[in-house]
């Protein structure tokens, strides 16, 4: 499906942000990346680079800014900021007016609290779940580089607005994934997103923050007993949490995210790790603090995530 009306803003077109939407651009859509600084001022003169070990290599031609009151009403935001500067693109939105009657957003943030926020901000009419698996970065202004992961979406209505358990996907939910998947990115719906951000926000706390912890990527942090037993007993402690907060997850969760991480490339480090090596701000307060603080209202002990917390905090603003 290319339709060259289908109005896409990439609020954040870092390394995710922007291999999502340089997909969409590359089949059609009328794409407009906000960014800024040299990433902006290079996307702006030459375009957007997006190297891919999925989509292959290709320059998109989409229009680029940091003033999202220019950018007028869209069909889809991708909203992809890091978390520190999300409260600021929000209001940037709602200022810039992006989002029209029938606006969706879907969110490619780490965590379980971006949907929340999107929706008191937007409306949860406007809000979609959504997760997003890829390892893709920034490696030089202009240019990303997506070197793993399966460049994977999952997508379904937040539990106010969708039917019941195991009725089909909305029809803009079937839509954007039929959109999505002409576009060459692995799109699948759900009818149950809590359960699929939590999967992920199991998996990103592990992955980004033993990463993180360790500097290292995850063939050298399983290559040692303790580094990958402290992995597993992340993703335990994170699965506990969900259930004691009512979310569905399978009891295995813990095993089956290790075994799938375990068979990805050896070279991986999570987004927090590549912010902590590069001095940028990290988002410990949304990831590992963020299990430690439910850990203690739902009284599930997370004394690995605990170790990650303390032990990153004082990085969180960066050294920048």
């Amino acid at each position: 499906m290319t339709d060259d009306n289908f109005k896409v803003a990439v609020v954040g077109a870092g390394g995710t942000g922007a291999y999502y939407g340089g997909a969409l651009a590359q089949a059609g859509a009328q794409v407009t990346m906000i960014a800024r600084g040299p990433h902006l001022e290079v996307i702006k003169a030459n375009g957007l680079q997006l190297n891919s070990v999925l989509l292959g290599d290709f320059l998109v031609d989409a229009a680029a800014t940091d003033d999202m009151s220019s950018v007028g009403v869209v069909d889809l935001v991708i909203f992809a900021v890091k978390s520190w500067g999300t409260d600021d693109a929000i209001a940037a939105m709602a200022k810039g007016e992006m989002v029209g009657d029938g606006t969706m957003i879907i969110s490619m943030q780490n965590g379980i609290d971006s949907e929340p926020l999107l929706s008191k901000a937007f409306g949860v009419e406007h809000v979609l779940g959504c997760t997003a698996v890829v390892s893709a970065m920034i490696s030089e202004p202009g240019v990303v580089t997506q070197s793993g992961g399966p460049g994977s979406l999952v997508v379904g209505e937040m539990a106010a607005l969708r039917g019941a358990k195991g009725t089909p996907p909305s029809e803009r939910v079937a839509a954007l994934v039929e959109r999505c998947i002409a576009a060459g990115i692995a799109t699948e719906a759900t009818d149950n997103i809590e359960v699929a951000l939590w999967k992920k926000f199991t998996f990103i706390c592990a992955l980004s923050g033993m990463t993180a912890l360790t500097r290292k990527p995850i063939g050298e942090i399983f290559a040692q007993e303790t580094t990958t037993a402290m992995f597993l007993q992340v993703l335990e402690e994170v699965a506990a949490v969900g259930r004691a907060a009512g979310v569905e997850l399978a009891i295995n969760l813990a095993e089956s995210t290790f075994s799938v991480i375990a068979a990805r490339e050896p070279f991986i480090i999570g987004s927090m790790g590549h912010d902590l090596i590069a001095g940028n701000p990290i988002e410990i307060g949304l990831l590992n603090g963020r299990v430690v603080e439910l850990g203690k209202q739902y009284g599930v002990p997370t004394p690995a995530n605990f170790a990650i917390e303390a032990a990153l905090r004082p990085h969180e603003l960066g050294a920048k």
